[in-house]
């Protein structure tokens, strides 16, 4: 008797739990508190709920890692799902990592041309190819912008300056050719550097600039808007290739939904980090771009010359 109760109980578990739950975990490289780990949180649900639980999602944060141990976790397929910045393209599709490019582009829109039509598949197929990863979407940054304890107006005033960068061999070409001495350091060491003067200016969207506390040791946010790129979202592919076209379906469009409203909300902290910032004492400058984007033509025409040939006439097209 003892063993039918035990099984009609066993029996009426595996009707509250899918047969067949399969798990996906995504790799997040930023704080709990980032926009992009709140994305995380939705796309969890999103997928949860549009697959009847049929897939249980597991959100994976810097205790497993950086970037770049998540890409590659998410290459061997340790991870299904995994966020990168900036770092995917410059890895594995790097004649085709034109996106984030300083002074080239005027919007996010005309930088992710770079992912559509036939430039995007064949970004694509680099990063499949080079990766065994799939794109399967795009999260909008916050442009970036520069920062200074004098107002800056023209590539003037950043001659000589010791100015902050990412260590992203472009970007140095191009703010070597404005006028400014660039001086890649760890974001870490950003604040104590402009504290102690060994950097006079840094650049970085204005949302990092407040939560760094930038406010503290810069007077002026000058809105140079020179880098538009993105976040990537990318899935390994042996899991993609071996979901339901059903699945993928879903899983996409939870994606999509996911991207959507996390778009909207890196909208809105944009406005909210510029008010935070006036009130901390920056004040915001509107510098002569189109001064920056003239200074800067022949080291992005230079640089243009290492991407594949449909990427350089894009990026050329841009500034000519």
């Amino acid at each position: 008797m003892k063993n039918v109760v035990l099984a009609a109980l066993l029996g009426s578990v595996s009707l509250a739990v899918p047969a067949f739950a399969e798990d996906i975990s995504i790799a997040l490289h930023v704080d709990p508190s980032h926009e992009m780990f709140q994305v995380g949180k939705r796309l969890k649900d999103a997928i949860e709920t549009s697959t009847d639980g049929r897939f249980t999602v597991t959100l994976l944060g810097t205790e497993v890692g950086g970037e770049r141990d998540h890409l590659e976790g998410a290459s061997i397929g340790e991870y299904q799902i995994a966020l990168g910045g900036s770092m995917p393209m410059s890895l594995y599709a790097p004649r085709y990592a034109a996106s984030d490019l300083p002074f080239v582009f005027n919007d996010s829109a005309s930088a992710r041309r770079i992912y559509e039509g036939e430039i995007g598949e064949a970004v694509q197929a680099e990063m499949v190819a080079n990766a065994n990863l799939r794109l399967v979407g795009l999260s909008v940054r916050n442009p970036r912008n520069l920062t200074s304890k004098k107002p800056v107006m023209q590539p003037a005033d950043v001659a000589g300056a010791r100015l902050r960068i990412p260590e992203i061999t472009p970007w140095v070409t191009i703010w070597q050719e404005v006028g400014a001495l660039p001086s890649p350091i760890a974001w870490p060491e950003v604040y104590t550097s402009l504290q102690t003067g060994v950097i006079e200016m840094q650049e970085n969207p204005v949302d990092l600039i407040y939560a760094g506390r930038l406010y503290e040791v810069q007077d002026y946010v000058n809105k140079t808007e020179h880098v538009y790129s993105f976040f990537h979202w990318l899935m390994n592919e042996d899991f993609y290739q071996g979901m339901s076209e059903e699945d993928r379906a879903l899983v996409q469009a939870a994606i999509d939904e996911s991207i959507v409203w996390g778009d909207d909300l890196a909208k809105s902290g944009e406005s909210l980090a510029y008010d935070k910032l006036v009130a901390e004492g920056m004040e915001v400058v509107e510098p002569d771009v189109a001064a920056f984007r003239e200074k800067a033509k022949p080291a992005i025409r230079k640089v243009a010359e290492g991407f594949a040939p449909e990427v350089r006439d894009y990026v050329l097209s841009q500034i000519d």
